[in-house]
Order: C-alpha cells, then structure tokens, then sequence
C-alpha cells in the first residue's frame, strides 16, 4: 500500500495544474493582429449566415408579394366600383363628357405576367404607356395614377370633360385612405394585362388639341327648348348623362350622342334579336321614343357601372308624360348627335 501523503500530493499537484490552466486562459492576451484577424473571420461568418437565410427566404418573399398584390387588386375593384365608374366607365372604357379611358392600351399600356422559378410572378412591360409619354410625364404610370386621384385636377385644361377630376385623398378632404388610393392603382394598373383596343375607349385628346374651339352649336327651336325643359323637369338626370346639361347622372347610358348611337343600334343584330313585345323601330326618333315608353322591350347592354338591367327606368311615362311633352322630349333628344 503506498503512502496515504503520497496520494494527497497527487490531488494537490492535478488541482494546481487545472487552476493554472485556468488562469492562463482567463489572463490570456492577444496580440493587436490575432484580434484583428478573429473579429474579421467572426464577421464573415455572421455574413454568410445572413447571406444563406436571405436567399433561402426570398421565394417566400416573393409569394407574399405576388399574394398581397392580388389583394391589392382585389380591394381595389370595390374602391373603383364606388369612386370612379361613374365617370370612367364600369369596364374602364370611359365616358363621353365625364372622363376618358383607364382600360385602354393607350393608357396603361401592356404587360405580362412572367413567372419566377420559385412560382412567384411578376410584371413585365411589353408596351409602355402611350400617354404618359405624350403628355412628358417623368414618372411611372402608378405614380401618375396616384398623384392625380389623390390630388385631383383642379383647373380646367380642356373643354371636352364636363367636370374636373376631384380630390379623394383623405388629408385633402377627399374620401380615401392613402392605402386605398394604392389599391384601387393596383386595380387599374391590372388592366394592362388585357388592355382595351383603343378603339373601344374614349380617349382624352391630345396635349393642346382639347383647347381649340368648339363649332358653334344650332341653337334649338322653341319646341326643342320645350323638350329639354321636359328632360330636367321629368328626373332623367338622375340617371343619364348629356355634356353641359343639369347633374350628370351615371346610372344610366349617357344621352350626349343618343340620336347617333340610336342610328346605329337599330341595325344592329343585338337590337334586332333582343327586342321584346315590341316592333323593331325604323328611325332614330322611334327608337328614342320606344325607349321612354317602353324601356324593357330591348335592355342596352352596358351601363356606365355595369351590365344595364331590366326595371331600374320608370316604366310609367306613358302615363306621367302628356304625348305633347313626348313629342318635344324626343325632338330634343333627336338634335343630340
């Protein structure tokens, strides 16, 4: 059996070791250069992490783009389907008189949608905007779209709209959040993926051309004057539109060219296979007239907010309009070209 002394000196001698270890480690210096060289290695490495987790996150990045830009879109619609149709149109087409196209390619131009590997997709342009070129705006075309729903148009710069694009910014008094005037740009920046052809869009003129003086209209007889009494008097501003004439109501087709649009609608197939109860109209006249008495008998197929549905006009005129007030309302209406 050894000494018990000698197997205490060995505890001791090991416990002394470790300590001075320790204490080596605790007091340990480095030089001014391995500091340097440690803390750039350290730095790199947090790089490289974050670098590999940016990567690795960017395909759920761009799902979520794509995601809330298709909310956007959405939310959109219902903000256009309340503030703007009424002027431009449900399907962006325009509105003689009120205000032009936002559908047309002219306007927004074209885009696809090109599609990323990780499944996202996103905008390309094909055709920029037309417009924005010729009236030398600097910007993108949501800037645009931006700046003038929130700011409006407040001065007059041509005569061919009736009123002038208002304020719908909220800190301006209008009625929207900036959040919604995104969207509803969202919304209309969208339909660059399927434009309509400009010739299915009222266009606003050309920079300078809206300025140039209007021929000097023929002024109306004394039973064409009765007539547009008999148009005010009976309401039809609260649903039609006519440039210049009372409140300009958008509920209904508008009036401003109705003896030129009712020229062309009777010898079209849609009027001649949708007619009901009712014998096709041989003129222009007949037709305006058909269409007070008989509003159901052939439903126009666009409405400045939609499709037109039977019912919404009063089907009671042949009761409420004396035949003279008729025959002057639809005298009037007749010089509307």
């Amino acid at each position: 059996m050894g000494h018990p002394l000698h197997g205490e000196n060995l505890l001791q001698r090991k416990g002394k070791t470790r300590m001075s270890i320790i204490k080596k480690i605790i007091t340990f210096r480095p030089s001014f250069t391995l500091r340097i060289l440690t803390g750039l290695i350290a730095m790199l490495v947090m790089l490289s992490v974050c670098t590999v987790v940016a990567i690795s996150d960017q395909t759920g990045l761009n799902v979520r783009d794509t995601q809330f830009r298709a909310r956007a879109v959405e939310a959109g619609a219902k903000v256009y389907s309340l503030q703007c149709a009424r002027c431009h149109g449900a399907g962006g087409e325009g509105i003689e008189g009120l205000g032009p196209s936002l559908a047309a390619e002219s306007f927004v131009g074209r885009r696809e949608l090109e599609e990323r590997p990780d499944g996202s997709v996103a905008y390309r342009v094909v055709a920029p905007s037309a417009r924005m070129q010729q009236i030398g705006w600097g910007g993108t075309l949501e800037d645009y779209i931006i700046a003038v729903t929130s700011s409006g148009i407040p001065v007059r710069s041509s005569p061919v709209w009736d009123v002038n694009h208002p304020t719908f910014l909220d800190s301006l008094g209008g009625p929207l959040r900036p959040d919604q005037i995104r969207d509803v740009t969202a919304f209309i920046v969208n339909w660059s993926l399927k434009p309509l052809s400009d010739d299915q869009a009222v266009l606003p003129p050309a920079p300078g051309e809206g300025m140039a003086g209007r021929p000097t209209p023929v002024p109306l007889t004394e039973q064409q004057e009765a007539g547009k009494q008999v148009y005010l008097r009976a309401g039809c501003t609260a649903c039609h539109a006519i440039r210049g004439v009372g409140n300009q109501g958008a509920l209904g087709p508008s009036l401003s060219r109705i003896y030129t649009v009712a020229t062309e609608r009777i010898a079209s197939e849609d009027y001649k296979q949708n007619l009901r109860d009712q014998p096709p109209a041989a003129s222009p006249e007949e037709y305006i007239r058909q269409s007070i008495l008989h509003p159901n008998a052939y439903i126009v197929p666009q409405c400045p907010q939609g499709p037109c549905v039977a019912g919404l006009m009063p089907q009671n005129y042949s009761q409420t309009l004396s035949p003279e007030d008729l025959d002057k309302l639809v005298d009037y209406l007749s010089t509307l070209r």
